[in-house]
């Protein structure tokens, strides 16, 4: 009888062999030794969840020490826990991911047509070396957080809906990554690998869909912030946009986050006087800073006496007197004819291509909300903030002014 032909493992079974050895190979190279689950300490929930993965009722320590690092490195090939509702919202700068990844590649001396000429295990052990080091530059604080937590999450919605062999995985994974001494390993995971590349490959969908929506030939530095914004507009970006955003469930959340980073870093610069954008006149800068010193010299109950209007510390309840008296400054001063002016100051600043490129996006959010009706109520403290950012502005030239004339 002619002797059967072993069946040849799947590529996907070859990947998690090959994830497997490099881990144990780390892990020899480290001189990582497992523990035994059970401590001398009192016993945590995570631990109790582990205990339907071994064979004697409740004895953690019935395995060998081989046997529970088997048992972990399995665990390891968790590629599957990407797609469970906990770990949808959990997105890595897929821009910076695109980045990170060209540049490894890069340094490898790796690119595509070089990958496709490789043997298959050749190719395979290459592309997995590409993404350890990508996910091990990514690797934040923040990010092995929310992983924990995420399994955590899991963890106990499966636990609560009585799949106990699945909870125990998890909590076998949890109890795993919680450990310092495998710390090093988490580039190698499985889980996190699975992160990483969603995250690149959306940070590759949005660079294409920008490219096909804008035309590479018309990202040449010349246009306008406004003008380029209008043609995004009119473009398919927004179909290609909603697409991706069913797509990757949890970039929706991703982006609202972003945008509120971008709103309150721009309202922070404008504060500071690090981003003018001119949108008061110098008279009305005077009138308010008359408004301001004067305020000022109630609520402190003494003269300024040379200080800065705008660096004096107050407390919360004066500042809060003197937030609502720039407020019906402002209210005031902004009518229905010099908002509208106000909105076209907007507009000249996003048709001036020396607008620094790093504020572009907040400058548009911004033409966006005072386009508003209720503008003057709804962004009241970013136009308090504007004012007196610009009044910083009035006051350094004023003292720079002052010391060339003595």
């Amino acid at each position: 009888m002619a002797q059967k032909k072993k069946k040849r493992p799947s590529r996907k079974q070859q990947i998690k062999d090959q994830r497997r050895a490099a881990i144990a190979r780390k892990r020899k190279e480290q001189g990582w030794k497992p523990s035994s689950a059970r401590s001398s300490h009192p016993r945590d929930e995570v631990i109790d969840d582990m205990l339907p993965l071994f064979p004697r009722a409740g004895d953690t320590s019935a395995s060998s020490a081989a046997s529970l690092e088997q048992l972990m490195i399995t665990l390891l090939a968790s590629e599957d826990l990407v797609e469970e509702p906990e770990f949808e919202s959990i997105i890595i700068d897929p821009l910076r991911c695109v980045d990170t990844f060209v540049e490894v590649a890069e340094e490898l001396g790796t690119d595509p047509e070089a990958l496709r000429q490789l043997p298959d295990d050749k190719r395979d052990e290459t592309q997995m070396q590409l993404m350890e080091i990508t996910a091990q530059r990514l690797l934040t604080d923040e990010l092995r957080v929310d992983v924990i937590n995420a399994l955590n999450q899991l963890r106990l919605r499966l636990k609560k809906a009585r799949q106990r062999k699945k909870a125990a995985r998890v909590a076998a994974f949890q109890s795993f990554l919680r450990g310092s001494e495998t710390s090093q390993l988490w580039p190698s995971i499985g889980l996190v690998q699975a992160l990483v590349q969603r995250s690149l490959m959306t940070g590759f969908d949005m660079l294409e869909a920008a490219s096909e929506a804008l035309g590479v030939s018309h990202l040449d530095g010349s246009e306008t912030p406004l003008a380029l914004s209008e043609r995004l507009a009119q473009s398919r970006l927004g179909r290609k946009a909603n697409k991706l955003l069913q797509k990757v469930p949890g970039l929706g959340g991703y982006l609202e986050k972003q945008a509120e980073t971008i709103w309150q870093e721009g309202v922070d610069a404008v504060f500071a006087g690090e981003l003018n954008l001119g949108l008061f006149t110098q008279e009305e800068l005077e009138a308010g800073l008359s408004v301001l010193v004067t305020t000022l010299e109630e609520v402190i109950g003494e003269e300024l006496a040379g200080q800065a209007p705008t660096s004096v510390a107050t407390s919360e309840e004066k500042a809060q007197t003197l937030f609502l008296k720039m407020s019906g400054f402002l209210t005031e001063l902004l009518t229905p004819v010099r908002l509208d002016q106000l909105r076209r100051r907007l507009d000249a600043c996003l048709n001036d291509s020396d607008l620094p490129k790093r504020w572009l996006p907040f400058a548009l959010m911004l033409r966006k909300y005072m386009a508003d009706a209720e503008a003057i109520e709804n962004e009241r403290h970013f136009l308090i903030s504007a004012f007196i950012g610009e009044l910083r502005a009035v006051e350094a030239t004023f003292s720079q002014d002052k010391g060339e004339q003595e």
